[in-house]
């Protein structure tokens, strides 16, 4: 599976790297409460960023979404009128 299709992957990369730029903001800021502030939520959106990437991996065992949930299958299987 592509990870670049796979979407908790991309929002995985994009926190992760958010977190970081705010953590290395948080550490170079000169305020105390901005440097307080990008630390914590730096951390946070790290923290979320490696969990999202961490999940994408765990599911790639081999299927994909559409052979997950049979995309295939026509609407009248499922009682749903085709003249719609």
């Amino acid at each position: 599976m592509n990870k670049l299709f796979d979407l908790s992957f991309v929002i995985g990369i994009f926190f992760t790297i958010v977190g970081l730029l705010l953590l290395f903001y948080g550490f170079s800021a000169g305020e105390e409460a901005a440097r307080t502030i990008n630390k914590w939520c730096g951390l946070a959106f790290t923290i979320f960023g490696i969990f999202m990437i961490l999940i994408s991996f765990k599911k790639d065992d081999g299927t994909s979404y559409a052979e997950e949930e049979n995309v295939d299958t026509p609407l009248s299987q499922y009682g749903e009128n085709e003249s719609i």
